[in-house]
């Protein structure tokens, strides 16, 4: 009976320390913190993601993937079940991609930002986040495009490396050659002319500046010639005046005349001429006063006789008074 007894001892002894261990292994691998849920809907495929796989918040690790499985709705789609801690912020714009663990070959979904300088707002629990595909993911898509223009390219150089094109590209490179050699004769050439180059740049200074002498001698000459055509005008305004006024001189010697003698007929004298004899007139009256001044008031004597008159030759005789 005794060793019944501590066979039954053992036994629950043993037991008691199973249990103790398994609720101590519960606790320490128990989950308590709160999470939210979302689903992430890929069109692609999601290679590599497993159940538990780790969800990254740019990069810090915020909850694990809880379910993986086909849209009832939409065959297409997969639907990614996701649980996140409540704290992350997780906005309305946010959108995932499926990053590689290391080279394990596994995959954990990351979460990323669309816009982060836009407002935050907080995305709501149950939402859908879109999958995108990575660059590995687009370069994987336009493979067989880039293959084709590859294989179009390798054509296409085919054709330009043909023998006639090789022929032809021989022939441009001897042209090539010759032209570098005709280049270096020229070049050869133009040394002299351009070691002259400075001599001749100094003649052209010296040339402009003795033509902007000239300008300026120029205008110089043309602000007198201006103000020579001011003189000319005024001079031409001054003779404007006196025929004005000849014409007046004119005027009043017709009326003078008129009123002395009557009607008359129309010179055809000019005023001038008939001013120039009564001048020479006045010239000869004033000699003839200064020669006898007794004529003022005994009247002017006898004309001494002429040639071929009587008395001439006693004039002569008595000396020619």
């Amino acid at each position: 009976m005794e060793n019944k007894a501590h066979a039954i001892a053992a036994g629950l002894f043993l037991l008691l320390l199973g249990l103790a261990l398994a609720a101590c292994v519960a606790w320490f691998q128990g989950d308590r913190t709160e999470r939210v849920r979302y689903t992430v809907v890929s069109r692609t495929g999601v290679p590599g993601l497993n159940l538990k796989a780790p969800v990254k918040l740019r990069g810090v690790e915020v909850g694990h993937v809880e379910t993986i499985g086909f849209d009832p709705a939409d065959a297409r789609q997969i639907l990614v079940g996701i649980a996140v801690d409540a704290a992350a912020p997780v906005s309305a714009s946010t959108y995932a991609q499926l990053g590689l663990q290391g080279v394990t070959g596994l995959s954990f979904v990351g979460l990323e930002e669309a816009d982060a300088k836009a407002p935050f707002k907080r995305a709501a629990p149950g939402a859908l986040i879109a999958l995108r595909p990575t660059l590995l993911d687009r370069l994987a898509e336009s493979g067989p495009q880039l293959l084709a223009g590859f294989s179009e390219t390798a054509e296409r150089l085919n054709l330009l490396l043909s023998d006639a094109n090789r022929a032809q590209l021989g022939e441009s490179l001897v042209q090539v050659h010759r032209t570098a050699a005709d280049v270096s004769r020229l070049m050869a050439a133009l040394q002299p002319g351009a070691r002259e180059l400075p001599g001749l740049l100094k003649d052209a200074d010296s040339t402009a500046q003795r033509a902007s002498a000239a300008l300026r001698q120029i205008e110089a000459l043309a602000a007198d010639g201006r103000q020579l055509t001011q003189e000319l005008k005024a001079r031409a305004a001054v003779l404007d005046r006196l025929d004005g006024a000849a014409a007046q001189v004119q005027a009043t010697s017709r009326n003078l005349e008129l009123a002395l003698v009557g009607d008359t007929p129309q010179r055809t004298r000019p005023v001038l001429a008939d001013l120039s004899a009564a001048s020479r007139s006045v010239e000869r009256a004033a000699n003839d006063l200064g020669e006898q001044p007794q004529s003022l008031l005994f009247g002017r004597g006898a004309q001494p006789p002429g040639p071929g008159e009587a008395g001439f030759a006693d004039r002569l005789k008595a000396g020619g008074k």
